[in-house]
């Protein structure tokens, strides 16, 4: 359904506007809403295209350094000496085959794959993103149902604090706590803490040896 009104200019010429009834549900672009928030298919393709500009300029010295320096300036490259003389010669390069100043660009193109969809494609697309977001949820009862884990292991030689520390020095350092947070950090947590006895000895202050002990952490994280 079209409306149609009748707008005078600032001439006073009239103008007759025809467009569709404000107000109605466009059930195409609500569709069209959802299946791009869906993420389940490709709804844009960006290409990137290269293309002349022509500046409609005098093929000068001046005009050429004129639209040179524009150029840096849309680049957002510094107009440095050296940034200048290849903008030039950029601008040249591409003027080469026009009596004018012309500049060879890229620019990027946002194409909208549903643009000409109809109501039977957005049915057709409508029904591959629900079988696609019911794989993901049968998938994801899956990982509930039957999870998988990895597991990682840390030794530590001594159980440090940040009161360890000593002031001023250069030399690595990362507490226990440290080392728990970083894992933590990246989805781990703490399955289980042991201790082994090392290869190592230690010479007492009695002058007797001693074997070292360390704690092992075994972290483990669902995959």
């Amino acid at each position: 359904m079209e409306s149609m009104s009748i707008v005078y200019d600032s001439g006073g010429v009239a103008r007759i506007n025809k467009g569709k009834v404000t107000g109605m549900v466009n059930t195409n672009q609500i569709m069209a809403d959802m299946i791009k928030k869906s993420g389940s298919i490709e709804t844009n393709r960006i290409e990137e295209i290269e293309e002349v500009v022509d500046y409609g300029l005098e093929k000068t010295e001046e005009n050429i350094q004129k639209v040179a320096l524009e150029y840096l300036e849309e680049k957002g490259f510094a107009k440095r000496e050296d940034n200048l003389v290849r903008a030039k010669q950029h601008v040249t390069e591409s003027s080469m085959y026009s009596d004018t100043v012309c500049v060879r660009k890229r620019r990027e193109i946002n194409d909208d794959l549903l643009a000409d969809a109809d109501e039977d494609d957005y049915a057709r697309i409508a029904e591959a993103v629900i079988v696609d977001k019911l794989t993901q949820i049968d998938r994801k009862l899956t990982m509930i149902s039957q999870p998988r884990y990895e597991y990682a292991v840390e030794v530590v030689d001594d159980i440090l604090t940040d009161a360890d520390k000593k002031q001023g020095s250069l030399a690595e350092f990362e507490s226990f706590q440290s080392m728990l947070n970083r894992y933590s950090a990246a989805g781990w947590k703490v399955h289980s803490i042991t201790t082994k006895e090392s290869a190592k000895t230690k010479i007492s202050m009695t002058g007797f040896s001693s074997t070292q002990k360390q704690v092992v952490v075994i972290f483990e994280r669902q995959i």
